[in-house]
């Protein structure tokens, strides 16, 4: 698949959408290493739009979201908890 255009693009989120799919309908677990913005974002939105997959965050250091305020920090870790994401720090 060429992502240099539209459609080859178009093609990759479509086979990442269906490989989501089936783990969702075969209600898998998924570890996602490293709890910074990309994997925060990608945690919470795989939940919200694949509900049956089980997820599971790590991060090396002592809680989500390193640079960002506490407060934000503190935001994530209680929407990922409330939702069902398991989270393990300092690992």
């Amino acid at each position: 698949i060429d992502e240099r255009f539209i459609e080859g693009r178009r093609r990759h989120v479509l086979e990442e959408f269906h490989k989501l799919q089936a783990l969702n309908t075969n209600k898998s677990t998924i570890l996602i290493v490293g709890a910074g913005f990309i994997g925060v974002e990608w945690a919470t939105e795989i939940d919200y739009f694949f509900p049956e997959v089980k997820l599971t965050i790590i991060d090396a250091l002592p809680r989500a979201l390193g640079p960002l305020p506490d407060s934000a920090a503190e935001y994530c870790s209680a929407y990922m908890h409330a939702t069902g994401i398991k989270e393990f720090y300092d690992c």
